[in-house]
């Protein structure tokens, strides 16, 4: 119902002359002043009947609020609600606004809310609403480098609109919930009259926090950075690169490159499975040449279920599709079971690049500490953090990168997997949590049989829990450059995985379109050919073991030195834990030896470096680390 227009308003408005600013323009660039130096300032658009402010500015003494409202007669109401409470701290506007900029100077405000604003559904009056990124970059523009906007709704669409809208300003959302009174962040929540009649009916409300990327007047030439952080350089292939610069001048036997995250040889060639090389030459032009499925090859679909899979034969049903790398099923996954503004949840050791693809889906980032004091599994932390993302968004994608795992080379145990799918289990009906295993690195984390001996607990998943497996082809077979992987669903019922192979080909076609057909017909050839795949899975074998004798190398040496470093178990990585990662890596690069700065810690690829390399390295990396003592 709208507001009745109050008789003998302008009458009622001069009791009330004290607190309104009718000409905020004049005060530009004085509003300290006229706080009489509060601690912050704070503005309020479209203050309504006042609930919010009032009680606001009742709560924080200190500060000062400017409540802005174009409807009086709606305003007289909010005005009241000051008087009765005798506050000296809050001065309203009785106008609209149309340039911040006209009342305020750069910088001069310290935070703005924007609560229950009119959504204007039509098309035509998108750049009326408050949060369209025009306005956004008004409110950045007289807030202070620490400043942030705080906006509440109970309109889905607008919601999901400013979402857009603040990436596309360039600006990152810090806080974020679609059930905003079931959530951590109701706490300190202040419902205004609206809010407080629509949750009544059962309208779910939403809520984001908005805060700057960059400092004011950072901008990057013509490029939309959509809320990136774009690093000139990629760490890994910087390091990389002066690492391959001092092999050239020092020799490849006096330097230690352990950056690279592919199986090379004692003397730094990387392996190639000559099984897997001459399956490629054997390729007809037809084979590599012409155009795959969006969703793969059937031969390679059915081919890459019995590689990820094993012996394992599920109840379940799969769905399969093809992607271009592992990279490409994590893509997928992530656009297709979170939303935008949803944070995706990871351990804290993970590969970093996981970060990277879910802001590219304008999503957020959450970890949960891997292990805990004791070095087991923190299976504590992990559930706290499902519940609390659960609590703030209707869905979450959950990755575990195991076995050997990336960075560290931790694998769960069969029990560790039990108890998390026990915690799984205990997920609410009505959220939905897509359960992303990476499983790059599992055809050479040990025994073929015993690291896929957690696949069954997956069948035990309730059907909320979607479990998918992103299996890298490129890894197991050895042909990194050719970007074959497929992603595979264990549903509980077929429509659920004809919606998985459905929606993520969709997804598929609207990125890269379709995944590279050449080696996706050698995988089919391979798996067609018994003679062929034992030849395979034998040569695979030596370099595994290969792999697994530098690991325990390392182990051993570390332990003679005193090196303490991450859970390890098999895999291309182990890590050490430190304060200051990037200046251990620029020591140790003193001594020829090059690593991969990590947040937590020093990754070293023992896939890239000799056995004889891993029993050195720990004692250097160990001299280092005591050098900052």
């Amino acid at each position: 119902m709208r507001q009745r227009k109050v008789k003998n308003l302008e009458e009622k408005y001069a009791g009330f002359e004290d607190i309104l600013v009718y000409k905020p323009e004049e005060v530009r660039g004085n509003w300290a002043e006229r706080s009489g130096h509060s601690k912050g300032i704070y503005l309020e658009v479209g203050c309504g009947k006042g609930r919010f402010i009032s009680q606001l500015a009742e709560r924080e003494p200190d500060n000062f609020f400017i409540a802005v409202e174009g409807n009086r007669s709606v305003m007289l109401r909010a005005l009241e609600k000051v008087r009765e409470l005798g506050l000296s701290n809050v001065v309203f506007v009785p106008n609209f606004i149309v340039d911040l900029h006209d009342w305020f100077e750069d910088g001069e405000i310290d935070g703005i809310y924007l609560n229950f604003s009119d959504p204007l559904p039509k098309n035509c009056s998108a750049k009326k609403r408050l949060t369209y990124r025009g306005k956004l970059r008004q409110y950045f523009d007289v807030l202070n480098e620490s400043g942030v906007v705080r906006f509440k709704t109970d309109n889905t669409n607008l919601f999901n609109y400013s979402i857009n809208e603040v990436i596309a300003s360039d600006l990152r959302i810090t806080k974020f919930t679609r059930d905003l009174h079931a959530s951590p962040y109701n706490d300190d929540n202040i419902m205004t009259e609206y809010e407080g009649k629509f949750s009544g009916k059962g309208f779910n409300i939403k809520m984001m926090e908005i805060s700057r990327i960059r400092k004011k007047g950072e901008t990057m030439g013509l490029a939309a950075l959509n809320g990136r952080v774009i690093p000139a350089q990629d760490k890994v292939f910087g390091i990389s690169g002066r690492a391959k610069d001092a092999i050239k001048a020092k020799g490849h036997e006096n330097v230690a490159n352990a950056t690279i995250g592919a199986l090379l040889d004692d003397d730094g060639r990387l392996i190639v499975l000559s099984s897997v090389d001459e399956a490629v030459k054997n390729l007809k032009p037809v084979q590599y040449a012409e155009y795959a499925p969006i969703a793969g090859i059937p031969g390679f679909k059915e081919a890459a279920t019995k590689a990820a899979l094993g012996d394992f034969k599920t109840d379940r049903h799969i769905g399969v599709v093809a992607t271009p790398g592992g990279t490409g099923a994590l893509r997928n996954t992530i656009a297709n079971y979170s939303c935008p503004g949803d944070k995706i949840l990871t351990h804290d050791w993970c590969w970093p690049n996981y970060q990277n693809i879910a802001a590219e889906q304008g999503r957020g980032f959450e970890t949960f500490e891997m292990f805990d004091e004791a070095g087991k599994f923190n299976f504590a932390d992990l559930e706290y953090k499902i519940n609390k993302l659960l609590r703030i968004q209707d869905r979450l994608v959950l990755i575990l990168n195991t076995p050997a795992n990336n960075p560290t080379g931790y694998s769960l145990s069969v029990y560790e997997w039990q108890q998390v799918v026990a915690i799984l289990n205990r997920v609410p009906d009505d959220r939905i949590v897509a359960l992303l295993v990476d499983i790059a690195y599992i055809d050479f984390a040990g025994d073929e049989k015993e690291v896929r001996a957690f696949l069954p607990e997956l069948e035990e998943l309730r059907s909320n829990v979607l479990p998918i497996l992103a299996y890298s082809a490129s890894k197991t077979f050895t042909f990194y450059g050719f970007r074959c992987a497929a992603m595979l669903c264990l549903a509980d019922d077929e429509e659920t995985a004809d919606e998985f192979v459905r929606v993520c080909s969709y997804s598929s076609r609207s990125s890269w379109s379709n995944s590279p057909r050449g080696p996706q017909e050698v995988i089919a050839e391979i798996y067609s050919d018994a003679e062929l795949l034992a030849k395979v899975d034998e040569e695979r074998k030596g370099f595994r073991e290969m792999l697994l004798s530098r690991g325990r190398a390392f182990e051993d040496a570390a332990g003679k030195v005193g090196l303490k470093i991450v859970p390890f178990r098999a895999g291309f990585f182990v890590s050490i834990p430190c304060e200051d990662p990037d200046a251990v890596c620029k020591r140790l690069e003193e001594n020829d030896v090059y690593c991969v700065p990590m947040d937590k810690g020093v990754r070293v690829s023992i896939a890239s470096i000799s056995e004889t390399k891993c029993g050195k390295v720990p004692a250097i990396i160990k001299q280092a680390l005591d050098s900052f003592k």
